[in-house]
């Protein structure tokens, strides 16, 4: 009888939380306070788990588990589903993903900016047959898509190309895609026009997708950016999410509050419109950022070969430093103050370079300071320009960190989630952006415990429940019976990021306990052998049509 009532209640939801069955679990989280990831306050509540599932939430003390994990004193909640990941590469060579389990991520959103496999039934059994900790997602990259058909070149498609563009765009979907990314501010889709991308856009719509979009310019003219997204959207007729939402120009702090009154209006007005961001001061990047993109056009041996040319280098540099008034020099700041040139280029600083790896974690004026040249605009531009005919990324410390400034105001606006923009690495190796192993716990220990910005219920819901309604997901992103086991406990007083920009490889602490459908990933801060994770599409289901059990 017990069993018919078990079946019974977890087929309708109605779940008691009160006092539990004396059955054994496979496992029991007690003792904790439960923050279910919709907003609401916290509870103090034991969880018991079966199957993978949620099956319980109440008072467990007379359950037993094969597994019990003592939450006193802790937080148990949803684990986080990061919206904005770049870890589909990474995920192959480090499938643990350590990085993101250790800030309590359960969920990976990849294939943003434009960039993703194009094949996805052969990468979704790549992932399966490693295994991998995390669950995946994947979003068809639009860049990528046009490489792959046109190559990296500043020209329009072709019918045929177009519709072969098209074509891929339905197969990734059909394979487990759950919707479209692009990035118009740098690589192959930077040439494409609107009408293009709304086309290509517009295959994602019979299957439920969403447009998630780089947009063309997050500095000077970041509000023509948002009515490029918008119009897309309302072309294609699918819903629009706003990736890394910023404001990348120091020219322009401040802008956000334009931005987001957009944002607001657009909702008002019946538009499916959301976002997401990264917890810092700066940004990450190929430093071909920084030039013109007319003239990546054809690769970068195509770029070098420009620079040959006298007249075009000439262009080339002029069109880097205009930028670079716009981006890194502040409002009151001027190219011609030496001490405003050296605060400006301090802003620009080496992740990666394969060149010359001493350059690694340097800034642009304590490279021209190395090299004994003096701070101008000048020689900066003609080192970013150097600098990118190697392929060297950069950390852009181009946003407004300061108390009330952009990256508070878009962090306090009810529809940003929190998500990475990282990647998974080799631990130790080159100087990424700290976000990879830090974003979380940052906003759980910084803007949390101790800057008091959001509440923790207010945090954890733009960690799960919100990017969990972006996905369509209502058996993910809260803890309620019926839901997949995907749990995080951490401790309040102590989660917090140690990456830095100088030392970004550091591990976040204070998440003990990460399940992944009720399999743990990390014991007690320890890592184990568990890869439950799995390739997921829209609505819980999981990619390539398989049953997920």
């Amino acid at each position: 009888m017990r069993r018919i009532l078990s079946v019974w209640t977890v087929y309708f939801g109605l779940w008691s939380t009160t006092v539990g069955l004396a059955d054994e679990y496979e496992v029991v989280i007690r003792g904790g306070s439960v923050i279910d990831g919709t907003g609401t306050k916290r509870q103090s509540a034991d969880v018991g788990i079966r199957d993978g599932r949620i099956v319980f939430i109440g008072d467990l003390a007379t359950a037993t588990g094969r597994r019990v994990i003592d939450a006193r004193n802790r937080i148990v909640c949803p684990g986080f589903i990061d919206l904005h990941s770049h870890a589909d590469r990474g995920l192959l060579r480090h499938p643990a993903a350590e990085n993101y389990i250790r800030q309590g991520v359960t969920t990976l959103v990849c294939g943003n900016c434009g960039s993703s496999p194009t094949d996805f039934q052969a990468y979704f059994a790549s992932i399966r047959k490693i295994g991998i900790a995390p669950n995946l997602v994947m979003l068809v990259g639009h860049g990528s898509i046009r490489e792959h058909v046109m190559g990296r070149i500043n020209a329009p498609p072709t019918t045929r190309q177009l519709a072969e563009m098209k074509a891929l765009v339905r197969q990734a979907m059909e394979h487990g895609g759950i919707g479209m990314s692009t990035s118009l501010r740098y690589g192959a889709g930077t040439y494409a026009t609107t009408d293009e991308v709304a086309a290509m856009v517009g295959e994602i719509q019979a299957f439920g997708g969403f447009y998630a979009t780089h947009m063309r310019d997050e500095g000077t003219r970041i509000l023509e950016a948002i009515e490029e997204s918008l119009e897309i959207g309302e072309r294609a007729r699918v819903p629009v999410h706003i990736s890394h939402h910023k404001i990348s120009s120091a020219s322009v702090f401040g802008l956000t509050r334009q931005t987001l009154a957009r944002i607001d209006a657009a909702r008002a007005a019946g538009r499916d419109v959301s976002l997401d961001q990264y917890p810092y001061g700066a940004g990450s990047g190929s430093m071909n950022l920084y030039v013109p993109q007319w003239s990546l056009s054809g690769g970068m041996p195509k770029f070098r070969e420009r620079m040959q040319d006298a007249a075009t280098r000439k262009r080339i540099i002029k069109e880097v430093e205009e930028l670079l008034i716009r981006k890194i020099y502040e409002a009151d700041q001027r190219p011609e103050n030496s001490e405003h040139s050296a605060k400006a280029f301090a802003r620009i600083r080496v992740a990666h370079a394969k060149h010359d790896k001493s350059l690694e974690g340097k800034t642009l004026t304590r490279i021209l300071h190395d090299r004994r040249q003096p701070v101008t605009l000048q020689n900066g531009g003609k080192l970013l320009v150097e600098l990118v005919s190697h392929g060297t990324v950069g950390i852009n410390h181009t946003l407004e960190e300061r108390p009330g400034g952009d990256v508070d105001r878009v962090m306090s606006h009810p529809r940003t989630c929190v998500a990475s923009d990282g990647g998974v690495f080799e631990f130790g190796a080159g100087n990424p952006h700290p976000r990879s192993y830090g974003c979380y716990p940052r906003v759980l220990g910084h803007y949390v415990r101790e800057r008091k910005l959001l509440t923790l219920e207010q945090a954890i819901h733009k960690m799960t429940a919100l990017p969990a309604e972006r996905l369509g997901w209502q058996q993910r992103g809260v803890v309620k019976g019926g839901c997949w086991a995907d749990l995080v406990v951490f401790d309040p007083e102590t989660v917090t990021d140690r990456a830095t920009f100088t030392k970004p490889h550091q591990h976040s602490t204070g998440v003990e306990h990460v399940l992944v459908r009720g399999r743990s990933v990390l014991d007690s801060g320890t890592m184990t052998s568990e890869r439950p994770g799995q390739p997921l599409s829209l609505r819980d289901r999981p990619a390539g049509g398989k049953t997920e059990k």
